[in-house]
């Protein structure tokens, strides 16, 4: 008798499936990385910040008042 292939398709899949399933993880794990390395910020800190900031607003009926 002759030697039959043996069909890897299915072989293929799930490992290509298994792949794309450990990669989602794997990013999904670094993805709130950078939001930890940024420290804590307190309402004092945001506050200082925000009454430097420069408003463009560019509302052109106001300014008609």
């Amino acid at each position: 008798m002759a030697e039959q292939e043996k069909d890897n398709t299915m072989t293929v899949v799930i490992a290509v499936t298994l792949i794309a399933v450990i990669g989602v993880f794997l990013l999904k794990k670094d993805e709130t990385k950078h939001l930890q390395m940024s420290g804590e910020t307190t309402a004092a800190a945001e506050a200082q910040v925000l009454a430097k900031h420069k408003d463009f607003n560019n509302d052109v009926l106001k300014l008609a008042e």
